[in-house]
């Protein structure tokens, strides 16, 4: 909900000129000193009761009110956020993309270089494992069971 009351900029500018046509420059100027008269008391008034209200309730219903306010706030926070399934929709997205292997994301050369000689006994070992395969899914705990 936009504006004041669901009513949007360009509504409230379709107003303003319908009046502006009706009442005519001079009633349309006075129409909006008697508005902004009756909005500036309206604002006086509710910060008067606010402020006797504050003075009734005393410091510990001071606290109550600033976290009800804080509460409202955060309502309105969560009212703002994106749906659920569409939250959900995009860490799934994300989950996705950082589990391709870089493979998938590059292509690969044609022919593969030829392995360097091992500096260490160890390294030698590590050499002659075979090396894992591409195609395998990165996570198969994530994928369907085969039927």
């Amino acid at each position: 909900m936009d504006g004041i009351f669901g009513i949007g900029l360009a509504e409230m500018m379709i107003i303003a000129l319908v009046l502006f046509i009706i009442g005519g420059p001079t009633n349309t100027a006075k129409w909006a000193r008697d508005l902004g008269r009756f909005v500036r008391k309206a604002r006086q008034m509710w910060a008067e009761a606010l402020v006797e209200l504050e003075q009734e309730i005393g410091p510990e219903g001071k606290e109550i009110m600033d976290a009800a306010r804080e509460l409202g706030q955060g309502v309105r926070a969560a009212a703002r956020m994106n749906p659920t399934r569409q939250l959900m929709s995009e860490t799934m997205h994300m989950v996705e993309d950082a589990t391709d292997t870089r493979e998938e994301r590059s292509p690969s050369p044609a022919k593969p270089p030829a392995p360097a000689a091992p500096a260490s006994p160890t390294a030698a070992a590590d050499a002659e494992r075979p090396a894992p395969a591409n195609d395998a899914p990165r996570y198969p705990a994530w994928l369907p069971p085969d039927k």
